[in-house]
């Protein structure tokens, strides 16, 4: 290809001479970087030593992307203050100088902000970052916002009521993390990262030190280290970068720290463990053994040197995890294995090895995992190895140049935020490129051998084992099991192969397009073939470069018999089964720097095979995804893997409250039809591939095929590949329509709620009520109705039950209805909170919807409930072509699905809060409740702390 060649030789010169930093306040950004800057964004630094960096996105239109950075995280803590940067995050929202609590999340609800989503905060070891995507651009919206954001940061409120009411909340959040996921992180910390303060220190906080956290305590951390030189603002959208300098001027120019600036903590020095070896014994677990090598970390500035070596790490992890993951696939000891590659800033450079034992014998597959390390440690790689990999990267990097135009406020906004976190810049995706085409051809096998031997370096192997029983002879047999697996043999590699798209089938002769509708308001085009198949189509430059694919065929579960096990739970293996003679290996290197995918579906009224492609290989995604259709594979060997691993990690699904609950629900949700009942160990461990075949194969034979074609293409290529691949199928025979069975009912209201227990910690459970409603195509406006009304349970939710009685971190609310199902509904309520709480829940939640059914609510609350939802329709529209693959893909088989989404956003404009409370009363409180309680098999060891006092408390916490 002359022209690309031409275009990165041109992009090579551009950033082949240290590229200076831009002048003025840019250089705090790019000092000591060659890397070329990006021209699109402004930076600069107050008086106050306060950094920040704009830059117009017009993606999402009327959107701004608002990020603050504190260069304050748990590590800026004292052992007593474990905890109190989190809850400091926490306490920023419970209300300010100026705007009493809740307030804030009130203003930017009316705004069109959805909490938890749009609004966020997230606490790190390092640091606090603060998240707020604005729906709206003017200046007045983002004066508002920035002013309430400034208060928070500077001149936030620690009344002693309001720290009562908030610890609860952070409590909750801490409890609502699984068991064996706590006790993990407590045992690997001191292990992985002895001499270090990450390895004694816990962010979210002991029981100790959060019940310790007083008004006092914290507003002294808040004034130690919220101060304007440890701030950084990031400001991304669709505004004048002008007038974003100038509001960040106004609005946080006068901040000043009080006191002299803190040096930054010292995060201690790597030291060796007393043991370097730890085991954890839980019921259920799988045998897992992690083992890590940590050095310290390394400040490297980000050049183009440095982009080399994390290039050449890169692919010599790449590499190694496909090594890894080849021998799964065979007749191994492990199921799963793999390594990652970290930098932590200030903490360490680590790189990790997990494997799961296929069964109980842990120290087989750690020998056959390390058999494959000393394999590459003792020789290079090859260079068809790394060529295939520096394939798959350059595909991506690529990608990322045709998309570069169509990148969203958000993630440019994170892009920077990430860039602070690891000591990085930023640069164009053309520099990126530029940058990989000059280091690609320095990736020798020595070089990349050399990486690969470095990764390995330090000190290690510290090695973590988890086991569902105590081991026969503690830690030290462990210890003796690493040895021998450390004097493994080296593997035997396995040979390479050629793997092309003349190896799939496809029909013999083209189709025939019969007829064409233009849905001219929509930018749709339905275009239909002599064969019955269809072509739905909508051209969308919303991903640059980026073609979404969906094929549509069979009836889905509607077609699968409600008193018949269903298989469906299996639909994941269907895509990586293969095609033809074609396993899941010849698969991947067939894919190999392509920009073409493959999945599998099964949603209510079809079977789904989808995929991502561009332009340019839309015809080859189409052949795979049709050659699928034509000639599928079904994998005894990866099927019998995928069953080991069901089974043996079938207990986590009772590990915690959360986790039996997600088992449950969707036989609650449907009772009696074994189309959504749990699926039993039994069940999995029975499974064959010729049931698993027998299963999907009518699915994947069924015909007519509809096709979705949504993204950066012409109508003309889309329609061009549909008739090579679909439009190309044999048509169906006449009467060849499958039984339906739609007859699916919600639960029948009932006093009793359903009971089931978990295995995890006793201070979990997990509380739902529900009331059924209704499905089917009408009435659509009223399921609208419902969805808002949920929205408004969901606000009344959180303040009542996290805020005032700090009893739940995040409920939530939602209605549910099935097109497909017409008398299938539900309107529900759930919440993670302690045993104790959940008839408060059940009491709270029944008052709040009898309430909105008798009163509809006032124009304050309706506003801030409909709002966000009108924004995220609006911005919907402009920025998923994913959620228009979802809406139009009914067009050809249902008309009124046309309708659907023409009135999708005028419907919740014009929706009153008189049409909610009518919904609510009509197909909620007038049908009796059910519900459903998960609670702890085991007893607390002791009593549960009294409830928090009754009072309001504030917002905005990541949910």
């Amino acid at each position: 290809m002359p022209l690309l060649r031409s275009i990165l030789l041109a992009l090579a010169i551009l950033v082949s001479a240290p590229a200076l930093a831009q002048a003025g306040d840019a250089g705090w950004f790019y000092r000591g970087s060659d890397i070329a800057p990006d021209p699109a964004w402004r930076f600069g630094t107050l008086p106050n030593g306060l950094r920040y960096a704009v830059r117009r996105n017009a993606i999402p239109a009327g959107q701004v992307a608002i990020r603050i950075r504190v260069d304050a995280g748990s590590l800026h803590e004292t052992e007593a203050e474990q905890g109190w940067a989190h809850f400091v995050e926490h306490m920023l929202f419970r209300g300010t100088e100026t705007y009493p609590d809740r307030q804030a999340r009130h203003i930017w609800e009316e705004l069109g902000a959805s909490f938890g989503s749009d609004t966020n905060a997230v606490t790190s070891a390092t640091d606090t970052v603060y998240q707020l995507n604005l729906p709206r651009a003017d200046r007045a919206a983002l004066d508002t916002s920035l002013a309430v954001l400034a208060e928070m940061l500077s001149r936030a409120r620690f009344e002693p009521a309001a720290v009562a009411a908030e610890r609860p909340v952070v409590v909750a959040e801490k409890e609502r993390r699984p068991e064996l996921s706590q006790l993990l992180y407590e045992r690997s910390r001191p292990l992985f990262y002895a001499g270090m303060k990450i390895g004694r220190h816990e962010t979210i906080g002991t029981a100790a030190t959060l019940a310790a956290a007083d008004a006092a305590g914290l507003r002294a951390f808040y004034r130690r280290w919220y101060r304007p030189e440890r701030t950084t603002i990031v400001l991304v959208g669709d505004a004048d970068p002008a007038m974003l300098e100038a509001l960040v001027r106004e609005r946080f120019g006068g901040w000043r720290g009080e006191g002299g600036s803190p040096p930054d903590p010292d995060y201690g020095r790597l030291a060796e463990p007393p043991s370097p070896v730890a085991a954890i014994a839980y019921p259920g677990a799988p045998a897992t053994v992690t083992l890590m090598w940590v050095r310290p970390y390394e400040t490297l500035p980000h050049t183009v040197a440095r982009e080399q070596i994390f290039l050449e790490e890169s692919l010599a992890a790449r590499i190694l995890n496909r090594r890894l993951e080849a021998h799964a696939r065979g007749e191994s000891a492990y199921l799963n294995a793999g390594i990652g590659v970290s930098r932590s800033r200030g903490i360490a450079n680590a790189t990790s090895l997990s494997v799961s034992a296929r069964g109980s014998d842990w120290r087989r597959a750690l020998e056959e995992s390390y058999a494959i390390l000393s394999d590459a440690l003792g020789a290079p790689p090859s260079a068809a190895e790394i060529a295939r990999e520096l394939s798959n990267i350059r595909a991506a990097t690529l990608a990322a140049v045709q998309g570069e135009a169509t990148v969203q406020s958000p993630a440019r906004a994170d892009q920077l935020v990430n860039a602070l976190d690891n000591a990085a810049v930023i640069s164009t995706a053309a520099t990126a490129l530029a940058n990989l085409e000059r280091h690609a051809p320095l990736m020798t096998p020595e070089r990349v051998g050399a990486a690969m031997r470095t990764l390995f370096t330090g000190s290690g192997p510290r090695a973590l084992l988890l086991t569902p029983e105590p081991i026969a002879g503690g830690e030290p047999a462990l210890a003796e099991g690493l040895a021998a697996a450390q004097r493994a043999a080296p593997a035997v590699r396995a040979a390479d192969r050629n793997v092309s798209f003349d190896d799939l089938p496809s029909p013999s002769a083209p189709g025939r397009e019969v007829s064409r509708q233009r849905f001219d308001d929509l930018g749709v085009t339905l275009v239909r073939f002599a064969n019955g198949a269809t072509l739905t189509f909508k051209h969308s430059d919303i991903e640059r470069g980026t073609v979404h694919v969906r094929l549509r065929f069979g009836a889905g579960h509607a077609g699968l018999p409600p008193d018949r096990e269903s298989l469906a739970w299996l639909a994941g293996l269907v895509p990586p089964s293969g095609v033809a003679d074609l396993d899941l290996d010849a698969m991947e290197r067939l894919l190999t720097g392509r920009r073409v995918s493959l999945s599998f579906g099964v949603d209510d009224d079809a079977f789904t095979l989808s995929g991502q492609a561009n332009a340019t290989e839309l015809g080859d995604q189409m052949r795979l995804l049709t050659a699928k259709l034509i000639s599928p594979r079904w994998d005894s060997a990866l099927l019998a893997r995928f069953r080991t691993a069901a089974v043996e990690s079938f207990d986590l699904h009772f590990s915690s409250a959360s986790a039996r609950a997600g088992r449950e629900t969707g036989g609650v949700f449907r009772p009696g039809d074994r189309r959504w009942q749990p699926v039993a160990r039994e069940q999995m461990a029975a499974v064959t591939v010729d049931r698993f075949g027998t299963f999907f194969a009518p699915a994947l034979a069924a015909r007519p095929v509809h096709a979705v074609i949504v993204g950066d293409v012409t109508l003309e290529q889309a329609i061009e590949a549909v008739r090579r691949s679909t439009g190309a199928l044999p048509a169906p025979p006449a009467g060849a329509e499958p039984p339906l069975f739609t007859a699916v009912r919600p639960p029948a209201p009932s006093p009793q709620p359903q009971i089931f227990t978990h295995n995890g910690a006793p201070d979990q459970a997990y509380a739902m009520i529900g009331w059924s409603t209704f499905g089917g195509t009408g009435s659509v406006r009223e399921r609208r109705a419902l969805s808002l009304a949920a929205n408004i349970v969901r606000m009344r939710l959180f303040d009542e039950l996290r805020e005032t009685e700090g009893a739940s971190y995040s409920p939530m609310a939602a209605h549910s209805s099935s097109a497909v199902f017409p008398d299938w509904g539900v309107f529900y309520a759930a919440a993670e909170l302690r045993p104790e709480r959940t008839a408060d829940f059940l009491r709270i939640a029944r008052a709040i919807v009898a309430d909105l059914a008798a009163r509809a609510p006032a124009a304050d609350e309706f506003t801030r409930a409909q709002n966000p939802v009108i924004s995220g329709i609006e911005r919907t529209f402009t920025t998923s072509n994913a959620w228009w693959v979802g809406a139009i893909e009914d067009f050809a088989t249902r008309p009124s699905a046309v309708a659907e989404v023409r009135t999708y956003l005028s419907d919740y404009r014009t929706m009153t809060a008189e049409e909610v409370r009518a919904a609510v009363a009509r197909h909620v409180a007038e049908q009796g409740d059910w519900s459903m309680l998960v609670l702890p098999a085991r007893a607390a060891a002791a009593p549960a702390p009294a409830p928090a006092p009754a009072r309001p408390a504030g917002t905005g916490r990541r949910p």
